[in-house]
C-alpha cells in the first residue's frame, strides 16, 4: 500500500509543479486578486456614498471629485464601481460553490457506485440539461422573488450538471487504477479512499471547470441584473450599473455603462484564462 500511496502522491506533486509558468494565468491571477481587494476594502476605497443621490450633479464628466463622472442619479460611478465588485464577484462564487459541493459529491457516488446508481443519477442529470440556466432563474425569480439569492440558486442548480459530468468521467478513470483497487482489498473504507485519493488526484481537474463556470456564471447574473431579475437597486451591481446606464449613454455620457461592461469582460477573461490554463497542464501532464 505505501508504494501505491507514494506513486499517486508524487504524480499530484508533479502536476502541481508544472502549473507554473504561464504568464498569462499570472496575469489574470493578478487582476483577479486585484479585483477581490477591492470588493473587501471597498468602504475605505470608494470616494463617495454610491447609493448616495444628487440630481443636481446628474451625468456629469470626469473631475477631480468624480474622477469616472456621475450616472443619471448623480452618483459617483467610481463608488458604485467599487461596491458592485462585491455582488458581482459574491454572486458567481455561490454559484460555483454550490454547483461545485453538487456536482462533485453527484458525479463521485455514480462513478463509485456504478450500477442502477450511475443511470438514475445520470438520467436526473440529464433531465436538469433540458433547461437552460438563465431561463430557470427566470423561473425561480417569479416563484420566489427578484434578488441576488434566488438567482444565485437558480444558477447553481443550472451548472450542477456539468460539474457531475466532469467529475463522473475523471472519478471513474481514476476509479480503476491499481491503487484504489489495492486500498480496497487491504479494507479501507470507501469514504476514506474518495476523500483522502480519489478526491485530491481529480481535484485539478475540478478546479479548472469551476473557474470555467465562474466566468459563465458572471456573465449569466449580470444578464440576468440588467434584466431587472437580479441585485435590485440601489444597491450597486455591474450587470445592473449597466441597464442604469442605458439613458446615459444616449445622452453622450458612457462611463456609467461601458466602465461595468469592461471590468466583467476583464473578469471572464481573467477567470477563462485561469480555467484553460490549468487544463492545458493537465493534459500535457497526462500525455
Amino acid at each position: 500500500m505505501a508504494v501505491m500511496t507514494e506513486s499517486a502522491l508524487v504524480r499530484r506533486r508533479g502536476l502541481g509543479r508544472r502549473f507554473g509558468g504561464n504568464k498569462a494565468m499570472t496575469l489574470s491571477i493578478g487582476v483577479l486578486t486585484l479585483f477581490v481587494l477591492v470588493a473587501l476594502f471597498a468602504p475605505w476605497l470608494a470616494p463617495h456614498d454610491p447609493n448616495a443621490v444628487s440630481l443636481a450633479n446628474s451625468l456629469q464628466g470626469t473631475s477631480a471629485d468624480h474622477l469616472l463622472g456621475t450616472d443619471q442619479s448623480g452618483r459617483d460611478v467610481l463608488s458604485r464601481l467599487i461596491y458592485g465588485a462585491r455582488s458581482s464577484l459574491l454572486g458567481p462564487l455561490g454559484v460555483v460553490v454550490g454547483a461545485t459541493l453538487l456536482g462533485v459529491t453527484i458525479g463521485v457516488v455514480a462513478a463509485w457506485r456504478g450500477g442502477w446508481v450511475d443511470t438514475a443519477l445520470s438520467r436526473a442529470i440529464e433531465l436538469i440539461f433540458a433547461f437552460p440556466g438563465v431561463l430557470l432563474a427566470i423561473l425561480l425569480v417569479s416563484v420566489l422573488s427578484a434578488g441576488l439569492k434566488a438567482t444565485v440558486l437558480a444558477l447553481a442548480i443550472a451548472y450542477t450538471p456539468y460539474m457531475a459530468r466532469m467529475t463522473r468521467s475523471a472519478a471513474l478513470s481514476e476509479r480503476h487504477r491499481p491503487y484504489i483497487r489495492a486500498l480496497e482489498i487491504q479494507g479501507f473504507p470507501a469514504v476514506s479512499i474518495i476523500v483522502r485519493h480519489l478526491l485530491p488526484n481529480i481535484a485539478p481537474l475540478v478546479l479548472a471547470q469551476a473557474s470555467l463556470c465562474f466566468g459563465y456564471a458572471m456573465i449569466d447574473l449580470a444578464g440576468l441584473s440588467f434584466l431587472g431579475f437580479g441585485v435590485q437597486p440601489p444597491q450597486a451591481d455591474w450587470g445592473a450599473m449597466i441597464s442604469e446606464g442605458q439613458v446615459a449613454l444616449l445622452q453622450g455620457a458612457p462611463l456609467s455603462a461601458l466602465a461595468p461592461g469592461v471590468l466583467i469582460v476583464c473578469a471572464v477573461v481573467g477567470f477563462s484564462l485561469i480555467g484553460e490554463g490549468v487544463a492545458d497542464r493537465i493534459r500535457r501532464a497526462d500525455r
